[in-house]
């Protein structure tokens, strides 16, 4: 029974992960791959350099409702077992996020829906990360940055505060780390992009 409730969290966790809504909402308003302007990255942060912010909004929020939605199911599926279902969860929805079933496999760099898993996972501690992640960006305006130090803060957070979820800690903090490398050499070259600097589509 056990074997099949992880089975079930694995398989909608990665599903529902593999929903793009940068992909889609790109198509819909301009008629493009977002993977082919800006960083190339199917994400918030490349949307609104492209599009704007009213459809980076919407991305940014569909891709946290992604990581809320998985996990909440976990923890139905799975109420004997809260912690590793919603580990099992975190894993699945930013595997489909990073590696999309319906999208090539070329998916995004998973920080907002790791957010809507650390907010169903440890609430306050994601709330406190993500507000002194925000200095970070009010300070710097990089969001890669911001986001890289958000997983620093949130994995150590949890460390203190929520060590049973110190491997769900692990696996935001590596996908983000590793899926932002490019943008960590920018960073180091002084070559990455400030938000609110605009990309042509033309």
């Amino acid at each position: 029974m056990k074997a099949l409730q992880i089975l079930i969290v694995l398989a909608v966790g990665y599903l529902l992960g593999s929903v793009l809504p940068a992909l889609i909402i790109s198509k819909m308003v301009n008629g493009i791959d977002i993977r082919k302007y800006g960083s190339g990255n199917p994400g918030t942060t490349n949307v609104l350099r492209t599009l704007g912010i009213g459809p980076a909004i919407l991305v940014f929020a569909i891709d946290v409702l992604k990581g809320v939605i998985a996990t909440l199911f976990a923890k139905i599926v799975m109420p004997d077992d809260i912690v590793l279902g919603v580990t099992l969860a975190g894993f699945a929805v930013i595997w489909g996020h990073t590696f999309p079933l319906y999208f090539g496999f070329r998916g995004g760099k998973a920080a907002a829906t790791s957010i809507g898993v650390a907010l169903v996972a440890t609430p306050i501690i994601t709330i406190v990360v993500i507000a002194l992640a925000l200095i970070v960006l009010l300070l710097k305006r990089y969001m890669s940055l911001t986001v890289i130090v958000g997983a620093i803060l949130y994995f150590f957070a949890i460390l203190i505060f929520a060590r049973e979820y110190w491997f769900l800690a692990l696996i935001i903090l590596v996908v983000i780390i590793v899926r932002h490398r490019e943008n960590i050499k920018r960073l180091l070259n002084g070559t990455e992009r400030k938000v609110g600097e605009r990309v042509k589509l033309q």
